[in-house]
């Protein structure tokens, strides 16, 4: 894990779970009460953090797209960090969906990064990566990312199943004690002495682990850091990809959501449906021809 994430000594969370228990994990852990948190939303998953939040009634800030398929505003994100810091109460972390499955935006990344650094450096970087990490380009160390959470089944390239997180030792320095935290199953501090036994080749237990997709997830990685160039490479194969499916999409005259082709995901591609049809006559015929898509996943 640490390879794929392009970190060196940042520590790995594998749970039972799915990718939405990511949410919970950054909710309960990550911040405590009277903390603040800002939360750029891009979509409809989004939203669903949103939702995780208000429910353990975290004080959050959120800076919206202003349309679906854009991406929320850089400045707007700067002067948030920038306005908390000078109030002297800067936000504990701030939250970035590297690509909402439902508009396929791909965040911009290593600028946000780069922002938070500079205007409010006390900030933990947490990243939605669900639908981004490991093909998508996220470079744990060298853009000061604190907080990766993520699933087993999309660029992984393994069955459903897992919660897969993992934090920078500053995250982990900022950890409460366990009996803060307002959650038991994805309380990091249960976990972390199991995941250090594992590591260490030593038998552990605090709750059963699905075992035959953790023995799917070493496989799911080895396989990437056996693509030629590594990492490096299966970042460019995903490039190259869909450059190739944008292609024959254009070529249809089909167009995608997104404002740009530069903001799309390399890892998924929404589309809109041909001018004049609708989902019912195009997604049954689609699947007689052995396509299977996902409806329109934005409500809007």
């Amino acid at each position: 894990m640490r390879e794929c994430f392009l970190t060196k000594d940042a520590q790995p969370f594998v749970l039972s779970g799915s990718g939405a228990m990511g949410w919970d994990a950054v909710a309960t852990n990550l911040l405590m009460p009277g903390e603040r948190g800002l939360v750029l939303s891009s979509g409809h998953f989004s939203d669903r953090f949103i939702d995780c939040f208000v429910q353990y009634k975290c004080d959050i800030t959120i800076i919206d797209a202003p349309r679906p398929g854009a991406r929320p505003c850089n400045n707007q994100v700067e002067k948030a960090l920038s306005d908390a810091v000078k109030e002297g109460k800067p936000y504990k972390i701030i939250t970035i969906t590297g690509v909402d499955t439902s508009t396929a935006v791909l965040a911009d990344l290593h600028k946000l990064c780069e922002i938070t650094r500079a205007v409010s450096p006390t900030t933990l970087i947490v990243v939605d990566a669900v639908c981004s990490a490991v093909g998508e380009e996220l470079r744990m160390d060298d853009w000061g990312i604190d907080f990766v959470h993520t699933a087993s089944q999309k660029a992984i390239g393994v069955p459903a199943g897992l919660g897969i997180m993992i934090a920078s030792q500053r995250c982990m320095a900022s950890l409460p004690p366990k009996d803060k935290i307002p959650n038991s199953f994805v309380n990091l501090q249960n976990w972390l002495p199991i995941m250090e036994a594992y590591e260490a080749r030593k038998p552990s237990y605090f709750a059963t682990p699905a075992t035959n997709t953790i023995g799917a997830l070493r496989v799911g990685l080895d396989q990437i850091l056996a693509t030629p160039g590594g990492v490096e490479g299966y970042f460019k194969q995903h490039r190259n990809c869909a450059d190739f499916v944008r292609k024959e999409l254009a070529g249809m005259g089909l167009t995608l959501p997104t404002e740009s082709e530069s903001i799309a995901s390399n890892l998924l591609s929404c589309v809109r449906y041909p001018e004049g049809m609708k989902a019912t006559e195009v997604i049954p015929e689609m699947k007689k021809k052995g396509w299977i898509v996902a409806a329109g996943l934005h409500p809007k």
